[in-house]
C-alpha cells in the first residue's frame, strides 16, 4: 500500500495539473486569441478598402487632370497651322497624364501661338 500511494498521488496532481491548464486554454486563452485573431483581420480588411479608395481617388484625380490639360491645349491651339498642332498634339501624348508636362505642352502652346 505504501508504494501505490506515493505513486499515484504525484500522479493525480499530474492530471488535475494539465486539465486545469487545458480548461484554461480553451475558456480563456483561445477565445482572447479567436477575438484578436478576427479584429485584426477587420482592420486589415478596412486598411485594403481605404487604400482600394485612395488608389481610385488618385486614378480619377489623373484622368481629371489629363482631360483638363488635354482640353486646355486644344482651346489654345486654336488657330495654329498644322504642323504646330502636330506639336502640341505629341507633347501631350508624351506628357501621358503628368500635370506638370501638360502645362509645359500649354506653355508651348502659347509660345507657338505668339
Amino acid at each position: 500500500m505504501v508504494g501505490a500511494g506515493t505513486f499515484l498521488n504525484p500522479l493525480l496532481k499530474v492530471v488535475a495539473t494539465v486539465a486545469v491548464l487545458a480548461a484554461s486554454y480553451f475558456f480563456i486563452v483561445k477565445p482572447i486569441l479567436d477575438t484578436t485573431n478576427d479584429t485584426i483581420d477587420r482592420a486589415f480588411d478596412e486598411s485594403d478598402q481605404i487604400q482600394r479608395s485612395v488608389q481610385q481617388s488618385i486614378k480619377q484625380a489623373n484622368q481629371q487632370a489629363q482631360q483638363q490639360g488635354a482640353g486646355n491645349v486644344q482651346f489654345e491651339a486654336s488657330g495654329l497651322t498644322p504642323k504646330q498642332a502636330e506639336k502640341i498634339q505629341k507633347c501631350v501624348a508624351d506628357a501621358a497624364g503628368d500635370v506638370n508636362a501638360l502645362q509645359a505642352c500649354g506653355e508651348l502652346a502659347n509660345r507657338l501661338s505668339n
